[in-house]
């Protein structure tokens, strides 16, 4: 729809002026321009002036009647078939009766005789203004009906008139969501078609009422449509008052599709709200600048012992729950997603694991953190998503297995090696003794009984260890140490040991001393003082360095955590020292597979606590057992 330009009435008034008679022309246009608000425009001939029509802004033509070839009627005629409502004088000394009526019966907006009097210009004037201002008046009439039309009418909104309940006006999209004729909604009440439930509330809005209230209101009922189906509508309406009425004008959207949104979108809320509080995991929403928590699941509680309001006042005071080892390099892990967030490198995920004590317990406990960014629809990060599960019981169970597995393994390798070999040897050297007569041979038979003796105890121990532990007692470390060090006999001829204070535990009498002999042993069999230079070469064993004594010291790590067991020998060759504790592994170039250092894990593991290796400042090897921590197979290497 065409509405038009909306124009200023009081502008000024433009005539065009046309006369063949230059002087009176002159004398008009003169007269005219005096009264200030009429601007005019000379031409000598109508042909010349409808080429202004074309061109120019003509609020008024004032024309003669009297043309070479035509006259002034004749003009009249033809602006008025492309500009019927243009007024337009006949300013003539030409003119008689007859060509009044003729003028008028063409459409000729005012008709007056020329002479040369200043009262006959001011009428000039006068007419000129007032015809101007009646048809700018009618233009702007008719430019707000068209603009009533194009609101009103053509409106997706539905407006709306109420006089005493009733409804006055509806415009056609009102109409339109109601469902019902024009003659079937005017003058009805409104509550007509209104909800029963939400009656209430319009009734209150379009009461009289006397102080207390606003102008303007805005609210939500359900109207019913004609199918009787319920359509939400957002009102807003205002009283005023036309004339001697007060009457209720208002708009309504329909806001059903919204509302029914709103109401999934809260469903939803609130569904996701109850599966992740009822999750065992704990699940964390962040802040995307900065590692500030906005929302955290109940689980929360249970795995940390604190209720989640310190988290929201501090989110990083669970920092002093997590293990005094992980503590900075979670606390690094969680800067580095931020930093990557506002580097606008982050990645898809971040995951890390630490060790963590809960409140109010001592039971140290695993636990494994994944973060991923959350994207709104323009591709920039809204949230940090966070997933933190309990892997205790899991590593416990790990640990469970792969012990079970080593077992097996080591078995296997037992019997298909390990005991074979000795036996080799000692029928090979019983068949010698026979044959030559030398008892020397009788040697090497009695050292392989004791090394399938050994064997057999080791595999032993290895398979039935966990079941001693059940009998916990308090054990002297030291006691446990010395007793150990002189069941090394004189294998240990070239070594001492150095035993420091140790802590008194909770502990398997019979397990302890035997991780302490496994652990001596290693160092006497392997730990040679000769040359350094390659931690690969080759490893003494007893007697090969008469004139250096290997030693070996014990003592405690700081803050009782544990103890260790070094020596200044060679230490433990690179390339085996990721498979150190695997059943199997020799630092040994004899072909015998180890079985010691796993059975000292094995005992370690079985008490819950973890062994790690290190170097001693001598350079020779160090073993450090913990006792305040969940380990797992990474660990022990």
């Amino acid at each position: 729809m065409n509405v038009g330009n909306v124009f200023e009435v009081d502008a000024p008034v433009s005539v065009l002026l046309v006369d063949s008679e230059p002087g009176y022309a002159a004398l008009t246009s003169e007269v005219l321009s005096a009264h200030g608000d009429i601007e005019t425009e000379l031409v000598a001939t109508p042909s010349e002036a409808l080429d202004r029509l074309d061109t120019s802004r003509v609020d008024c033509i004032v024309s003669e009647y009297s043309f070479t070839n035509t006259t002034g009627l004749d003009f009249l005629r033809t602006v008025r078939e492309s500009r019927p409502d243009l007024p337009f004088v006949l300013f003539t000394r030409h003119g008689s009766e007859g060509v009044a009526s003729e003028a008028i019966a063409a459409g000729v907006t005012d008709y007056l005789r020329k002479d040369a009097s200043s009262d006959t210009f001011d009428i000039l004037a006068h007419r000129i203004t007032n015809a101007v201002s009646a048809t700018r008046q009618s233009s702007a009439l008719e430019q707000m009906r068209l603009w009533y039309e194009a609101i009103v009418e053509e409106s997706h909104v539905g407006l709306y008139v109420v006089r005493n309940g009733r409804i006055a006006f509806a415009n056609d999209y009102l109409l339109e969501l109601l469902g019902y004729d024009a003659s079937d909604v005017i003058g009805h009440p409104i509550v007509e078609f209104v909800a029963e439930h939400d009656r209430h509330i319009v009734e209150d809005r379009i009461a009289p009422k006397t102080y207390g209230s606003l102008e303007s209101t805005t609210y939500t009922v359900d109207i019913v449509n004609e199918h009787g189906r319920p359509v939400a509508l957002e009102i807003t309406s205002r009283r005023v008052t036309l004339g001697d009425q007060v009457v209720n004008v208002g708009a309504a959207t329909d806001v059903t599709a919204r509302i029914a949104s709103e109401r999934e979108i809260r469903r939803s809320e609130r569904i996701t709200r109850q599966v992740i509080s009822s999750l065992p995991d704990m699940v964390f929403l962040s802040e995307p600048d900065a590692f500030d928590i906005v929302y955290i699941n109940d689980a929360f509680k249970e795995m940390w012992g604190r209720p989640k309001s310190t988290l929201y006042e501090d989110s990083l005071s669970f920092l002093d729950l997590v293990h005094v080892d992980d503590r900075a390099p979670l606390e690094q892990a969680v800067e580095e997603i931020f930093r990557d967030v506002a580097d606008e490198t982050v990645d898809d995920r971040y995951e890390f694991e630490f060790r963590f004590v809960p409140e109010g317990d001592e039971t140290v406990r695993w636990a494994t953190t994944q973060a991923v960014p959350l994207y709104d629809e323009d591709g920039n990060i809204t949230n940090v998503l966070g997933v933190m599960s309990d892997l205790t019981e899991r590593i416990r169970r790990e640990q469970k297995l792969t012990q079970q597995n080593a077992r097996l393994e080591a078995f296997a390798r037992v019997l298909s090696h390990d005991i074979r070999g000795p036996l080799a040897v000692a029928q090979g050297r019983l068949d010698l003794a026979r044959e030559t007569g030398d008892d020397s041979h009788l040697d090497h038979v009695e050292r392989a009984q004791r090394r399938i003796a050994e064997v057999v105890e080791d595999v032993l121990s290895l398979t039935y260890d966990d079941r001693a532990v059940v009998d916990l007692s308090t054990v002297d470390l030291v006691e446990a140490a010395s007793s150990a060090w002189v069941l090394c006999g004189p294998d240990a001829s070239h070594a001492r040991v150095e035993i420091s204070d140790l802590p008194t535990v909770q502990a398997n009498q019979s397990q302890m001393k035997r991780l302490f002999e496994n652990l001596f042993r290693n160092s006497v069999e392997h730990g040679s003082t000769g040359n350094r230079t390659d931690p690969d070469a080759a490893i003494g064993h007893a007697g090969e360095s008469s004139d250096s004594t290997l030693v070996i010291r014990v003592g405690e790590l700081p803050s009782s955590r544990g103890f260790f067991v070094e020596d200044d020998g060679r230490g433990f060759p690179r390339s085996i020292r990721d498979r150190l504790f695997d059943a199997g592994v020799s630092t040994k170039d004899d072909g015998e597979n180890g079985l010691g250092l796993s059975i000292v894990r094995k005992i370690v593991h079985t008490h819950g606590w973890l062994i790690r290796t290190a170097e001693s400042d001598a350079g020779g090897a160090r073993l450090e057992v913990l006792f305040d921590t969940v380990g797992n197979e990474g660990d022990t290497t």
